[in-house]
Parts: structure tokens; C-alpha cells; sequence
């Protein structure tokens, strides 16, 4: 069937299920999609995820990740590396170094993952401070170090977790799946673009709509809407820290019970990350579950998407409450 006359987002789909498949495909797919349908909103977020954001864009959350400044320090005969507060450098310097920000795009994203999984063990980023910046960090060193010689620093560096690499991605993974499924819910899995161009303007406000609730937003951490009217409150219905609780939800939206238990093991033993992100494991399942929805294994509510389980997860965690 001719492309330019269809969209099959069955396809995009089994890309973005298939976790060992690069997220370049579904994105051209999506990017494509989007010049078929001239929306420009879409063709502007898949284009900068494939060729990487400008410091000028707003960057998404899920490219951000917390950091620690060190600075290499000599006092007379001795050097020492201290952790310097980034939160006590004068502004703009304590916004700048805050989050380590991921400009790249997927491929780079991709490559730097397997090059961390692959690698020597180190799950770390370390990147330097020019020396220009040096005599700012200079005067927060002189008032955490009590030494009565004189404190010079030789150099400075920040410090981050290098599993954002592969948190970004699933999290686009995550996003994406979620954005297909809305859009195959409301114009089906093949969609025929000239009928689409009939209402274009209505329709693309339509997609516009569901990018936001489901790629550029994320949630209030309360009440969520599931796409179908029906408003869940988590702070009511589930518990921070009350596994019995999380687990009825997840029975109440047809997750089976050993998809259940297997996430009650998971949160057991996995924390949410210095941003507040699901772990590896709870995003695999979540793909898991999406996927089992998608080929009608079972009785999963139509009312679930990775929105929801993601939100259920964070409010057990406490997250929103």
C-alpha cells in the first residue's frame, strides 16, 4: 500500500516495542508523518529528538539530569578534592551547573549508552570547568575550607550519572508508544491521509492535543486523565509506600496478577532516580503491559496507557501526594 496515501502506525508501534530496536525508525516514521499531515509541531519535536536540541530550545525534562561540583584543590603542601555546594555559587553560575543537559541527538544518545554498558564499569559523567570560571568557584571553596593558608583551586569538574543515556531513551520510548496508541485510538491504525486533510485543521489540533498529554506533559501527579473521562485520584486510592494499595489499582485496570506481583517485586527493590524518574525495570514493564494491551492479551482496561502506570508507580512512591 502506498505510504503517501496511509499511515500504518502498526508499524511504528513493533518498532517502539522492541527495545533492542534504535528509536531512530519510529521517529523518522513519526517525522514523516508529520510532513504528510504538515503538522509542525510534530515534525519540530522529532526533529530536534533525531538531530539533537539548541541551547536556545526548551529542553525536555527527561534530557536533564542533577550533577556535583568538585574542585581540585592546593593548600601549601597538599591536595585534596572537595565537593563544592553548587547551590552557594552566585547566580547565573548555580543555575548553569545545576543539571547536566543532553543536547545530542538519539543516535549519539544511543551510542554513548552502549559505550557505558560496554565499557570499564564507570556509570559516571565527568566533565571540566573552563578557567575562567575558576575564580567563582574560588570564592565558595574559601568558605567551606577552614584553613588559615591560602586555598588555591588548580581545577574544577561536575560529576553525573551516566544512566541518563539510557533513561532518556526510554523515557522517548515510554512517550512515543503512549502518543501512537492515543492517535490509533482515535483515527485507527491506518490512517488514510486524504480523509485526514479533509478536517486537517481540527484534526491536527487534535494531535497537537494528545502530544501534550502525552509527550510534553507530565501530568499533575494526581489527577490524571486517562482519555476515556475518567479522573483518578491517586493521592485516594493509592499510598505511599502501601504495596496492597498500588496492586488494587493495577487489578481494578485488568493487569493480571502476575504482572502485578512481578511490579511489586520490582518497586521493592528499585528507587526512583535524583529526578524523580522510573528505574530501568518499572519502564520495561510498563512496555510490557502496553504491549499485552495491544495484542488483547487478557482483560487490560483500554483506559491504560504509560501515563497512568507511570503516574500509579510515582504516586506509591509519593511522588505527587
Amino acid at each position: 500500500m502506498d505510504i503517501s496515501k496511509n499511515f500504518i502506525l502498526e508499524e511504528t508501534i513493533s518498532d517502539l516495542i522492541n527495545v533492542n530496536l534504535s528509536l531512530t525508525g519510529p521517529l523518522i516514521k513519526l517525522n514523516y508523518f508529520g510532513k504528510l499531515i504538515k503538522n509542525s509541531d510534530l515534525i519540530e519535536f522529532t526533529n530536534k529528538e533525531i538531530n539533537g536540541y539548541e541551547s536556545i530550545d526548551k529542553i525536555p525534562k527527561y534530557r536533564k539530569s542533577s550533577q556535583r561540583l568538585f574542585a581540585n584543590v592546593q593548600s601549601y603542601m597538599n591536595n585534596q578534592n572537595v565537593e563544592v555546594p553548587i547551590s552557594m555559587l552566585e547566580e547565573p553560575f548555580n543555575k548553569g551547573l545545576r543539571d547536566l543537559i543532553i543536547f545530542d541527538g538519539i543516535q549519539t544518545i544511543e551510542k554513548m549508552a552502549k559505550e557505558m554498558l560496554e565499557g570499564d564499569g564507570k556509570n559516571e559523567i565527568f566533565r571540566p570547568i573552563p578557567m575562567e570560571m575558576l575564580s567563582i568557584i574560588q570564592k565558595v571553596v574559601n568558605q567551606i575550607l577552614v584553613d588559615n593558608r591560602k586555598v588555591l583551586i588548580q581545577s574544577a569538574h561536575t560529576v553525573s550519572n551516566a544512566h541518563i543515556f539510557l533513561e532518556i531513551q526510554s523515557s522517548i520510548r515510554v512517550k512515543l508508544l503512549d502518543f501512537v496508541m492515543e492517535i490509533g485510538e482515535k483515527f485507527g491504525h491506518n490512517i488514510e491521509i486524504s480523509s485526514f486533510k479533509e478536517n486537517i485543521e481540527s484534526n491536527n489540533q487534535i494531535i497537537n492535543n494528545i502530544m501534550n498529554t502525552t509527550i510534553t506533559s507530565t501530568g499533575d501527579g494526581n489527577v490524571l486523565n486517562t482519555g476515556n473521562d475518567n479522573n483518578i485520584n491517586m493521592s485516594n486510592s493509592i499510598i505511599k509506600n502501601d504495596l496492597e494499595s498500588l496492586k488494587k489499582q493495577l487489578k481494578n485496570h485488568g493487569i493480571e496478577e502476575n504482572d502485578v506481583i512481578e511490579l511489586g517485586e520490582i518497586v521493592s527493590e528499585e528507587n526512583l532516580d535524583e529526578n524523580n524518574n522510573l528505574g530501568e525495570n518499572s519502564r520495561q514493564w510498563i512496555l510490557k503491559i502496553l504491549d499485552k494491551s495491544l495484542q488483547g492479551i487478557g482483560k487490560i482496561s483500554t483506559a491504560v496507557s504509560a501515563q497512568l502506570l507511570s503516574t500509579m508507580i510515582k504516586t506509591y512512591y509519593g511522588i505527587g501526594q
